[in-house]
């Protein structure tokens, strides 16, 4: 089962939509027909290496991200032909052939790609030689899926979506297409966060709550820290305003892809820099500089943190000793009260009372 399987594939497939009669015009949305395929929720194929490959696209939801304006073949640049061979692995930093507004250059993410790479992310050092386990540093798709825009809201009020009325001054002059709706929808979802911030603690624990990555760096388990915290807490609840992952660890006024480690003297959670890192205007304004001592990340690891360990110690034996000492009162009194007149010692009484 290779590429003979999959042109196999394909050739069925085209031929059962020419007996149907349909192949005349597509519903597809992009001007290279690929959905033409593509819409069949039943596409896929078994690969090389046993994989399974699903090769369906949700057309309603492409249409609501913010690819639709871009062509297949811009992304897919190794496709030449209909039944095609299989797709080689999209490179995230290809050049567009979209342009971009503030530069009028093709449109491309190399830049967000350089960003990551010079950040505890990236695969290499500061001497840029491969850094040790190579495949546990993320790259594009491990973080990202295809992002959907915020819906219209209809109703004055309604929903975090953007206003259909904001929509029809842009259409006053923008008049060419949906350009105005996929402008505006790009902008207004861009200024607030894609993801809710419950799911991006989910995406960085992917990596952070393994156990294995956690040996294999030698890390704190920052996941089940960071839950017994207030902020998760509030989380759980569904807050928007607390913070999350992102929120702490990246300086205010850089992209979140610039990550750096905790030694760097100029990164967010550098010790120094905790007080300027909380005291943004969402979080604690007044925030002291003695809030750099409160340590969000603490586990009870005997070696790192040996106060920690030892205080936890003292706490559960003392709890546990005087829930043990009051449950033992518990059961004595239990006793006496259904044998009143049981007694360990005897009496004078008792002697004289059974001598007669």
């Amino acid at each position: 089962m290779g590429k003979s399987f999959f042109k196999t594939h394909v050739v069925t497939l085209l031929a059962a939509l020419l007996l149907c009669g349909i192949t005349g015009a597509a519903n597809a949305a992009d001007e290279l027909d690929c959905l033409l395929c593509h819409k069949y929720r039943g596409l896929s194929r078994i690969d090389e290496n046993g994989k399974f490959r699903l090769f369906y696209i949700n057309e309603a939801l492409f249409k609501e991200g913010p690819h639709v304006r871009i062509k297949c073949a811009d992304c897919h640049q190794d496709i030449k032909k209909i039944p095609h061979d299989p797709a080689k692995k999209v490179e995230c930093t290809t050049e567009c052939h979209l342009i971009e507004p503030s530069g009028q250059k093709n449109f491309s993410h190399k830049p967000v790609s350089d960003l990551l790479a010079k950040s505890v992310h990236g695969k290499l050092d500061t001497d840029g030689k491969p850094k040790k386990d190579p495949q546990d540093y993320p790259s594009c798709k491990d973080c990202h899926e295809e992002p959907l825009y915020r819906p219209l809201s209809f109703f004055k009020g309604k929903t975090s979506g953007v206003s259909e009325r904001g929509l029809a001054r842009c259409q006053t002059c923008h008049r060419t297409g949906d350009f105005a709706e996929s402008f505006y929808k790009h902008v207004t979802s861009r200024l607030r966060k894609m993801r809710d911030p419950k799911e991006i603690v989910g995406i960085c624990a992917k990596c952070h709550g393994d156990k294995e990555f956690q040996k294999r760096h030698k890390l704190d388990d920052v996941v089940t820290s960071y839950k017994e915290t207030y902020h998760y807490k509030a989380l759980r609840f569904g807050s928007q305003e607390t913070p999350d992952c992102t929120d702490c660890h990246v300086v205010k006024g850089e992209g979140v892809h610039f990550i750096e480690s905790k030694k760097s003297p100029t990164s967010a959670s550098n010790k120094k820099n905790v007080p300027t890192t909380c005291r943004t205007s969402e979080c604690h304004e007044k925030a002291g500089e003695k809030l750099a001592g409160f340590q969000v990340h603490v586990t009870y690891d005997k070696d790192k943190y040996p106060l920690q360990h030892y205080m936890l110690v003292f706490f559960t034996w003392l709890t546990a000793g005087v829930l043990y000492f009051f449950l033992a009162l518990i059961f004595l009194e239990l006793l006496r009260r259904l044998f009143p007149h049981f007694s360990f010692v005897k009496s004078p009484d008792d002697d004289h009372h059974s001598s007669k």
